[in-house]
């Protein structure tokens, strides 16, 4: 323990003496934080919106301002459709309504009326998104016609034989900002945490000062916990002002306890500084630790942790690669903390995962890493 104190001890004087490195170690993960925690969202709403009406009757009117609201902002009222052609392909407007002249007319004589909507499919995802906004709205206003209908008859309104009643859990709004930006705790405490220990030796042997630790007794388990120990504390800290900013910044609330997140946190984290240790023991210099760091982090994060697409819907190749990364374990227990009030107790299995992989990788580390040149 004195050799890890004293390894542990001369780390933190390294950091402290490095301004550009406290930098990197506290202010760069809040502002990644909160440059991705603004920017990345799943929510279709405000979407640039216009109608062109050849119809101009009240009931064309009716179905214009049923468009207007949370999901599509009403930019433009259209002549032709050469003009919404013209502001689509300048990106200003993604979807427009085209009401036809006789749209009230065959409503009225009880015929099967036709409405167009011009959708710009360059963003995929949204396009979807919009169509299904759209359906939705025309079968509320078909909803509608067929009451006044009944009504006019003197029938009964309730003639519909089925009723659905839909109700979403743990995310009642539907905000996808509520299940995005806690995970970005995820994202941030995977990437830093690895960066930062990466550079930690590689600059050891870039600079030369790794052979005073060669021509000393201390054993490389040693030398590696006393490394680690200083990345450990400033991922930890950098964990509670995450936690804080997501509460307190963006106003999302935590349903779970705080105290059942924050072993899973430092399991986590010690996983994430394992993995710098076993790049920095394969590298040699700072520039290609951080490359390779950030491309065996980064990339993955994104793509298998269930952030941005649930685990359950990549295929079977993808769940295999999901399963390799720890960040797909910490992200089950975030989002079941934030968000399904999970406790400690049901959430083992995936702690019990991170465990097992800081075993596996920490000891890989100390295997790999060597306490002397060729």
């Amino acid at each position: 323990m004195t050799r890890i104190t004293s390894i542990a001890i001369k780390e933190f004087k390294e950091i402290w003496r490095n301004r550009l490195f406290l930098v990197l170690a506290f202010f760069v993960p809040f502002v990644m934080f909160v440059v991705f925690g603004y920017g990345i969202t799943l929510d279709i709403e405000n979407m640039p919106f216009g109608y062109i009406d050849y119809d101009k009757t009240p009931l064309s009117r009716d179905i214009v301002d049923r468009f207007v609201g949370r999901y599509f902002n009403l930019e433009h009222a259209l002549k032709d459709t050469h003009e919404a052609e013209g502001l689509m392909k300048k990106g200003r407007l993604r979807a427009v309504l085209v009401i036809p002249e006789d749209f009230s007319r065959k409503i009225y004589r009880g015929e099967m009326a036709t409405l167009q909507m011009l959708i710009d499919g360059g963003f995929p995802y949204t396009s979807i998104t919009v169509k299904g906004y759209t359906d939705a709205i025309v079968a509320s206003f078909n909803r509608h016609l067929m009451k006044k209908e009944n009504l006019r008859k003197g029938l009964s309104t309730g003639t519909s034989p089925v009723s659905l009643e839909i109700r979403y859990l743990f995310n009642e709004s539907l905000k996808s900002s509520y299940a995005l930006v806690p995970g970005l705790i995820v994202i941030v405490l995977l990437v830093n945490p690895a960066v930062l220990t990466a550079i930690a030796i590689a600059r050891e042997k870039e600079f030369g000062t790794i052979y005073n630790i060669y021509s000393t007794p201390v054993r490389k388990a040693e030398f590696i916990f006393g490394k680690i120990i200083p990345y450990m504390l400033i991922s930890i800290i950098n964990f509670f002002i995450i936690v804080a900013t997501v509460r307190y910044l963006f106003h999302i609330p935590m349903k779970g306890e705080l105290v059942d997140l924050i072993l899973p946190a430092v399991v986590y984290v010690m996983v994430n500084v394992s993995i710098g240790l076993l790049i920095s023991s394969l590298t040699k210099t700072v520039v290609s630790a951080q490359i390779i760091t950030l491309i065996v982090t980064i990339i993955p994060a994104f793509l298998y942790s269930g952030l941005l697409i649930p685990v359950s819907n990549l295929g079977t190749e993808g769940k295999v690669m999901s399963m390799l990364y720890p960040s797909r374990y910490f992200m089950q227990i975030v989002h079941g903390v934030y968000l399904k009030r999970l406790a400690l107790a049901e959430m083992w299995q995936q702690v019990g995962m991170l465990v097992l992989y800081f075993m596996v990788v920490f000891s890989l580390s100390v295997m790999l890493f060597k306490k002397k040149e060729g």
